[in-house]
């Protein structure tokens, strides 16, 4: 599904927000970094042969918003649980939105925030004590590049805080999102779940008009 959302406001200021180092536009332009794991770029919708194991056929197809891939992950605690992931929309929200994303606003010149709803839901494995980061490995991709990566800021409505999530056991389920800038006039969108070393999950979601 793709909607096109009044943007909710962010309550944390304008200055603790980051783009990560990989962004929708021309190679070698600069913006903000991040320096954690998850926004380390990687090509898109890349693979290797390491990590295959254990993960669905659906690997290997771009997959409808709502249809579900699955397969181990091993979290930063160590613990690996078998996880159930699916990609239920994307809500894209105003140039005005954008600007309130970031501390300068030439960063948000021609944007728009794109907000990606994935559903992680834990089937079988050791118990996720505390802070999973399952849910950091799914990007917003616009007319076939990743979008920028926006840091900091609340969960939006209807997502949860994976910061916050505690003892994730089996059968429990959490909706985990990410927000991306992208050009306003992206037609093709795509969200990709893909964790490093392994192959993607790939869900196409309708052109917007």
């Amino acid at each position: 599904m793709l909607n096109k959302t009044t943007w909710p406001r962010i309550a944390t200021p304008v200055a603790v927000l980051a783009l990560a180092l990989t962004a929708c536009g021309s190679p070698g332009k600069k913006s903000h970094t991040s320096t954690s794991h998850k926004n380390k770029p990687h090509s898109r919708f890349s693979a290797h042969k390491n990590g295959e194991r254990g993960a669905s056929t659906a690997a290997k197809a771009v997959l409808k918003p709502g249809q579900s891939a699955s397969r181990a992950f091993k979290e930063d605690t160590g613990v690996k649980p078998y996880y159930s992931i699916t990609a239920r929309r994307v809500d894209v929200g105003t140039a005005d939105d954008a600007k309130s994303l970031v501390s300068n606003p030439k960063d948000a010149r021609g944007k728009v925030p794109a907000t990606g709803y994935v559903t992680y839901r834990h089937m079988a494995g050791d118990t996720v004590e505390e802070w999973p980061r399952v849910g950091d490995y799914a990007d917003v991709y616009a007319d076939g590049q990743r979008g920028a990566k926006v840091i900091g800021g609340d969960a939006p409505k209807g997502c949860a805080d994976s910061d916050d999530i505690k003892n994730w056991k089996d059968g429990q389920s959490y909706t985990l999102c990410n927000t991306f800038l992208i050009p306003a006039d992206t037609k093709r969108l795509e969200i990709a779940w893909t964790e490093i070393g392994g192959k993607p999950f790939v869900w196409k979601f309708p052109a917007r008009r």
